[in-house]
């Protein structure tokens, strides 16, 4: 019969022999040969995880019985009592929607976790709002996209003057402003996400190997490596005593291969921190085990290793290529899941939230290609390589490049030409630039002529196509502003102005650009020219219209723009599959249905994903949003065997 104890800081488990790949089951398991034993982490998720495997079976000591019974009653118990509830008594503050109290509150009694409510809920002046309340929570950080450093330093501003704020930006003056915030003892430091392997040390990850020079490891560290390139060596973020790091806009931190998650998770691990926030509305990009690593940088006791993770709670199914892929939540652990998850992770979504927003109308306008298109584009599909009517060559050298050749080529036509510092004899090196005609553009000329004076905003995924459009509204005369990357963040600044003012009809942008963190709510109506194979990217490039601040409206429109008999069929059809699997995690159907809320939309959006599924085609689509259920469980009880 296995027992559990607390030992020495994690919880020992005496086990039988038989019972060996049950406990190696467990995240964090390790054998302790010397004294032939097993632990795991000292966690409400170990807790939850030891009954899910041993069941009944499981003998629980004096000690860790106390022990669960208290983070319960601190942590547990008082965030899952508050985190579906859309108001609160007991804190007031009329600059606060009700909703956002409670957020306020439940950050407050879970220290740590994943604020997922929905995009334009406000995030971040819910988070701010917490710090200021609280003591003990400076010096903070701030981790976010370029886009959104002024925008968080203009709300601390608002909700957290007794804050200095510190915005991190490129140049000589990086130094000097490091320098001053490590003095302070009320600094909020914002930076974004690129510069955070630059001013940072990297967590290790799995068998990647850090870098080290010979003053961090005098016996394996290479000689030949400086100081500035080791990835072990303290830099300047690591030397500053924060208390508090929160992630924007965290699904960037999903790939634990990449070095602006390991530098985010080593600035989070740093032994002053005390509060780690990550937010995101979408923190599935596409399965479960995305979440992972967001989590892992929350706590990283309780989400100890990827690989058990998946194969604890991820559903999984062999593909063509004889792997496995994630292809949703385990269901034979999923109330498990779930009871470690919902402490640290609240939602709301904006449908229940926000009365006041417009209705959502979608439509999609349908574009045929041209014939020097359509000639183009079927060659690259079966040969990868095309003669263009310059006689130039177009060559795709591979698949992921055959795929960008096929989303231009259904976008517009195209020239080759040699960059400046190209090889002319490299052909597959050659330079691709859009060029009309453009079926897109035209349609988008179309709408415009349709929406008068309306102001709008115009998406895609390539600053090229994006140039285009921004070329053909210039010669019939619109006003508008672009945010792409060759733009500098005071030209943003300026365009996003432009067009909240009403100086401007239109603004332009990439999804990378200006897809995340802006509020663009003058205009009614979005027109997407082309789509994000990343299902976050589209989710939350719609949020920059449709958001606090667009009740100004009677309807807000999303208008997506199709090439038929392209790619772009094949990949609407992958992001539903995609937006699906965010709803396991989500589960805005059960807080709707909680409420009292009509789920009509939600139905539609399910019809749609079995209509794209089945081949049915996709026009005229109303309110698409994504919903799951879920109803959280008392895990205290079914813990302690009670």
């Amino acid at each position: 019969m296995p027992t559990a104890e607390i030992w020495e800081g994690t919880i020992a488990v005496d086990t039988t022999w038989n019972e060996k790949e049950l406990i190696k089951s467990i995240p964090g398991s390790r054998w302790h040969a010397s004294d032939k034993r097993w632990t795991v982490p000292l966690t409400w998720a170990a807790c939850c995880q030891l009954r899910g495997v041993f069941r009944d079976t499981l003998v629980v000591g004096p000690e860790l019985t106390q022990w669960s019974w208290n983070e319960y009653k601190s942590r547990v118990e008082p965030s899952m009592n508050i985190r579906l509830l859309t108001e609160t008594e007991n804190l007031n503050d009329d600059r606060l929607y009700p909703f956002q109290r409670v957020g306020v509150l439940f950050q407050e009694i879970a220290k740590s976790g994943l604020l997922g409510d929905d995009m334009g809920t406000g995030k971040t002046i819910q988070v701010l709002a917490s710090l200021q309340r609280q003591d003990s929570v400076l010096p903070a950080l701030v981790i976010c996209p370029n886009s959104v450093k002024t925008v968080w330093a203009d709300e601390a501003v608002k909700w957290f003057p007794e804050a200095n704020t510190y915005v991190i930006i490129p140049g000589v003056q990086r130094k000097k402003i490091l320098a001053a915030a490590a003095t302070d003892s009320k600094a909020l430091v914002i930076v974004n996400y690129e510069s955070t392997p630059r001013l940072s040390r990297l967590a290790g990850f799995g068998s990647i190997a850090l870098r080290r020079c010979k003053q961090c490891d005098t016996k394996w560290g290479d000689p030949q490596l400086k100081a500035t390139s080791c990835e072990v060596h303290q830099r300047e973020l690591n030397t500053i005593p924060f208390q508090t790091v929160i992630v924007d806009e965290a699904h960037r931190i999903k790939d634990p291969k990449a070095k602006q998650t390991r530098a985010c998770w080593a600035l989070g691990r740093n032994d002053s921190v005390r509060r780690r926030w990550a937010l995101t509305g979408t923190p599935v990009a596409n399965d479960p085990s995305d979440l992972w690593s967001i989590m892992h940088f929350v706590s990283q006791v309780e989400y100890p290793t990827k690989s058990k993770f998946v194969d604890r709670y991820c559903l999984q199914a062999w593909n063509e290529y004889g792997g496995l892929d994630v292809v949703g939540v385990n269901p034979a652990t999923r109330d498990e899941f779930f009871k470690i998850l919902d402490p640290r992770f609240r939602r709301m979504p904006a449908t229940l939230v926000l009365d006041q927003l417009p209705p959502l109308i979608r439509s999609t306008r349908t574009v045929e290609m041209t014939p020097q298109q359509r000639k183009a584009y079927d060659e690259v599909h079966r040969r990868l390589v095309t003669r263009l009517d310059d006689g130039t060559i177009l060559v795709a050298p591979n698949s992921l490049a055959a795929q960008i050749r096929l989303l231009q080529l259904a976008s517009s036509y195209c020239t080759v030409g040699i960059p400046p510092d190209g090889d002319p004899n490299d052909i597959a090196g050659w330079m691709v630039t859009l060029r009309e005609p453009s079926p897109k553009i035209d349609e988008l000329v179309e709408i415009i002529t349709e929406l008068g004076k309306r102001q709008f905003v115009v998406c895609a995924e390539s600053r090229k196509l994006i140039n285009l459009a921004s070329a053909r509204l210039a010669k019939i005369g619109v006003k508008h502003g672009l945010i792409t990357g060759e733009v500098d963040q005071y030209e943003r600044k300026t365009a996003l102005d432009n067009l909240q003012d009403g100086k401007s009809q239109a603004l332009l942008f990439t999804l990378k650009a200006g897809g995340t963190g802006l509020t663009m709510t003058a205009a009614d109506t979005m027109i997407r020219l082309q789509r994000s194979w990343s299902m976050i990217d589209n989710a939350q490039a719609e949020k920059r219209v449709y958001r606090i601040g667009s009740e100004r409206h009677e309807s807000v429109q999303i208008i997506d723009i199709i090439t038929t008999g392209t790619v772009e069929e094949v990949q609407l059809h992958r992001l539903l599959d995609k937006m699906r699997r965010l709803e396991e995690i989500n589960r805005d159907r059960a807080t709707l249905i909680a409420a009292g809320k009509n789920t009509g939309d939600l139905d539609n959006f399910e019809t749609l994903i079995m209509n794209s599924n089945l081949g049915v085609p996709m026009t005229n689509v109303s309110n698409l949003q994504a919903f799951n259920a879920h109803v959280v469980n008392d895990a205290l009880s079914i813990f302690l065997g009670g």
